[in-house]
């Protein structure tokens, strides 16, 4: 799956994967995460995702990695906010108070300049990808790991025979395979979701189960 899917995506406005109200479960669990108000939070593949506000309210920084500039110039718009602009690494930079948007390839984001990071929230990312890529995936996030960071997961369980992704099944194998030699995980919300209130699924054949999972993975 090339980047310019995405960019089409985004381009054509068919981006039904974007919670106009942010992801319930985050403020559900907050508490949980033990995370400083002077934290830095990475959320890869943001998109231009109402949780970077409600994760901006509660750390010191907040820097979010996207592909499509059209995302990103519309989470400022939105906000009516002008946003700061410099590059690094052959990434363009947004910045508007505590929250930095990346317009660029996650896949090569420099790690020297995120060694401080606490915390990686990733809200439908690793579904977003097919499998060759997930691999790939969970390198970087290894690698844009530190001793402390903790990694938040939320992800699909669902017959592949029935639906191609995305978003893409993850079983909890494969998690365990990405990230079980370096992490602790904790199951913060496992739940079977009514298929009916997914009609655009069902058109592409999903008809059994719908299972979404929300993790808390703890450095070892």
């Amino acid at each position: 799956m090339e980047l310019s899917y995405w960019h089409s995506r985004w381009n054509k406005g068919n981006v039904g994967f974007h919670m106009e109200d942010g992801y319930p479960a985050l403020l559900r669990h907050w508490p949980k995460f033990e995370i400083s108000n002077q934290a830095t939070v990475l959320v890869p593949l943001c998109g231009k995702s109402v949780d970077l506000d409600i994760i901006s309210r509660r750390v010191k920084r907040v820097v979010g990695v996207e592909i499509s500039k059209k995302a990103i110039e519309e989470f400022f718009t939105e906000r009516n906010l002008v946003p700061e602009m410099s590059s690094y690494s052959g990434y363009k930079i947004f910045k508007a108070a505590n929250i930095e948007l990346w317009e660029g390839d996650f896949f090569k984001l420099p790690e020297q300049r995120f060694a401080d990071i606490d915390m990686i929230y990733d809200k439908a990312s690793l579904v977003a990808l097919p499998p060759p890529m997930r691999i790939k995936y969970a390198e970087k996030i290894l690698t844009l790991s530190g001793e402390i960071t903790k990694y938040l997961l939320h992800h699909f369980i669902y017959n592949s025979n029935e639906m191609e992704g995305p978003p893409f099944t993850v079983s909890e194998t494969e998690i365990d395979n990405h990230f079980s030699s370096r992490f602790a995980i904790t199951t913060l919300e496992d739940q079977n979701l009514d298929i009916n209130n997914f009609k655009k699924f069902k058109r592409r054949g999903l008809s059994t189960k719908f299972r979404e999972r929300f993790l808390l993975l703890s450095p070892n």
